[in-house]
């Protein structure tokens, strides 16, 4: 999942190293910090003025393709901590950026809380910071004899995951359409980007993906139609069962409507099942405290599932979720698949997203769950699949947004990458064994710039696109032939 979403300004910051003093006598005037994000390097210019009491705040922000003024609401200056406020609009959603500065002999030391997506922590000083210089060069060079999308070309489909085309480079594109064949949307046709209000459609960027999709020769995948999380608020507002059905079936049969015959398959309930649970709840379907349930009880899996085949028969219909593939959650989603299932729910195929981290991949486990799935006369595809070097694995940010620390900028080490390798083959090799169930496997991103998880690693392109040891390891699966 999931996609933050993913937004283009997360990412890592180094602690500056700061000379000059500063009290709060001495704030005004202008402060500087840099902060790398995935989509690239932005310098904050601040200006701060006190007058009386009264602190405003400003900014002017530089990147490597835009300049942009800022005027920060909500700034106050109490004892030796600073903190505003930016808002940034990205279509109809308006996110909030809170920062917290420290004044200290050091300079000044700030939080920045990236709405509910995590923080991370810089430093301003009185200097303009200069980038340190960052070598394109990878850590190891790899060679390939083919490419994975022609490897597996005779097993199922190898994608990844981005709302291309749009902010992705020609470099990019290439890269993408080169070396895979399928294609999910990471955010635009996510419930409250596409579908912001009852009345209000955004398919700008889910056309321009289709398009370019069909142009690449890639299948399409969608994601998501129902969720709990990306969801805007007027699907629950002032309505009760009957009426939130029908916003239900209205929203579903618009936007599958709309792509029938050009997307394949569909992501139809998201991340229904609760995270935490026992032996107890793995008896039950254990359903996640979510407004779809609270309103329309556990039918509603039932009713999107319908709803989706009502608007394209032929499209693979999937129940996709994080975790799945271990533990109490595992055996709750054979619960609920089963029912599922005696209800007379369309659905086809089950998305285990995999999103793991070396030296605590469960591949026994993987390798048993979609065993069991199969049982059950599903198809199984790895939908988001990313597997890091550094950080806690998880679902994706619908699965338990929180505060979060984001991985090293440093370069991973050798040891790093073959550990990461070392995972990534045996983790094709299980879904090889399984070819006869697996429909198809999507990296969650491009590479490891273009990825909800920056600064750990996680995919088979480096940074500036070139493969990681990771990609020939994959390729040269043995016995894959």
């Amino acid at each position: 999942m999931r996609n933050v979403g993913k937004l283009a300004i997360v990412g890592v910051v180094g602690l500056l190293i700061f000379a000059l003093p500063v009290s709060a006598e001495e704030i005004d005037g202008q402060w500087h910090a840099m902060f790398d994000t995935p989509a690239g390097v932005q310098t904050y210019h601040f200006d701060f003025q006190d007058m009386d009491g009264k602190l405003t705040a400003k900014a002017v922000v530089e990147s490597a393709d835009e300049m942009r003024d800022v005027e920060f609401e909500e700034a106050k200056l109490d004892g030796e901590t600073l903190k505003f406020v930016e808002l940034r609009k990205f279509g109809e959603r308006e996110l909030r950026i809170e920062y917290t500065g420290k004044l200290s002999d050091r300079g000044i030391m700030f939080t920045r809380k990236i709405g509910d997506f995590g923080s991370q922590e810089s430093g301003a000083t009185r200097d303009i910071p200069k980038p340190e210089p960052q070598s394109s060069a990878p850590v190891v060079k790899v060679h390939l004899d083919r490419i994975i999308k022609d490897a597996y070309k005779d097993l199922f489909r190898v994608g990844t995951a981005g709302d291309f085309p749009s902010r992705y480079s020609s470099e990019e594109l290439q890269l993408a359409s080169e070396h895979f064949n399928a294609v999910t949307p990471e955010n635009c046709m996510k419930p409250e980007r596409v579908h912001p209000d009852e009345k209000t459609w955004r398919f700008e960027l889910p056309d321009a993906l289709v398009q370019w999709a069909t142009d690449s020769k890639m299948s399409v995948h969608g994601h998501t139609l129902v969720w709990h999380a990306q969801t805007g608020d007027w699907f629950f507002r002032d309505g009760d069962r009957e009426v939130l059905t029908q916003r239900m079936k209205d929203h579903i049969h618009t936007l599958v409507g709309r792509y029938r015959g050009e997307i394949q398959s569909w992501d139809v309930v998201n991340e229904a099942i609760n995270d935490a649970g026992n032996e107890e709840t793995g008896q039950t379907e254990n359903l996640r405290d979510s407004k779809w349930l609270q309103t329309l009880g556990p039918k509603f899996l039932t009713l999107a599932f319908k709803f989706a085949h009502e608007a394209d028969p032929d499209a693979i219909l999937y129940y996709n979720d994080y975790n799945i593939e271990s533990g109490p959650k595992h055996d709750s989603s054979m619960v609920l698949l089963k029912r599922l299932l005696d209800d007379g729910a369309p659905i086809h195929a089950v998305g285990i997203q995999g999103h793991w981290t070396t030296g605590r991949v469960p591949y026994e486990d993987i390798d048993k769950a979609i065993s069991d799935y199969a049982s059950l006369g599903l198809k199984v595809s790895i939908t988001e699949l990313d597997v890091t070097i550094r950080g806690a694995s998880g679902g994706q940010f619908g699965g338990g947004f929180g505060r979060r620390r984001f991985g090293s900028r440093e370069p991973a080490s050798i040891e790093d990458l073959n550990a990461q390798a070392d995972a990534y083959a045996k983790l094709f090799a299980i879904f090889s064994k399984h070819k006869d169930v697996i429909e198809r496997v999507t990296f969650w991103g491009l590479n490891d710039r273009r990825t909800w998880r920056f600064g750990q690693h996680p995919l088979i392109f480096d940074a500036n696109n070139y493969p990681k040891p990771a990609y020939a390891a994959i390729v040269n699966e043995p016995g894959r032939d």
